[in-house]
């Protein structure tokens, strides 16, 4: 279900990017800096929950014994690698919300945010190697909320969703394998 989730917003993302590109332009690539995309077609929120927050809970699982169980697992847990270093460059990017353009312009967010790309590398030869190495994976873990509370300790600390949730599953809150 959580992978059909992901997949159906990944999908919304794509289409609303193509159906906003009116609005939003991309900047044609510059050969020194690389592609420049200007805004998001939605919140820098929705980013965070949809792409970061759910797939955060696949890292975390291994840090915490829930291993995967074939290469199905184990191509869950890569995406969500790609994800989080995905996930940490699209929120450099102002999106829809309300505090958007605010956020992205101070550098302690821009500075977070690359920060999230490098767990999201540091995780990727994990996944790779599809490691069982719990200690590695919960230092990537802990490394990501690290992340996550200092960035909304010093953005969101009242954590408003705008109406966008990442509720547990009763699966989740009953221990079953996220794998399962």
């Amino acid at each position: 279900m959580r992978t059909q989730t992901i997949l159906v917003m990944s999908a919304m993302c794509l289409g609303l990017a193509s159906c906003n590109q009116a609005e939003a332009p991309v900047e044609p690539a510059d050969a020194a800096s690389g592609a420049s995309l200007t805004a998001l077609p939605v919140s820098t929120n929705a980013v965070m929950v949809g792409l970061v927050d759910n797939s955060a809970d696949y890292l975390w699982a291994i840090g915490n014994g829930d291993m995967p169980q074939d290469e199905k697992d184990w191509d869950l847990v890569r995406s969500a690698t790609y994800d989080m270093i995905l996930g940490g460059q699209v929120m450099k990017v102002p999106g829809t919300g309300e505090f958007d353009q605010q956020w992205t312009a101070e550098a302690n967010w821009q500075e977070m945010s690359d920060q999230l790309t490098e767990i999201g590398q540091d995780a990727l030869p994990l996944a790779e190697a599809q490691s069982t190495d719990e200690e590695a994976w919960r230092a990537i873990g802990d490394r990501l909320v690290q992340n996550c509370l200092a960035c909304h300790e010093a953005f969101k600390p009242e954590i408003p969703s705008e109406g966008i949730l990442h509720r547990s599953t009763e699966r989740e809150s009953r221990g079953i394998s996220i794998f399962e």
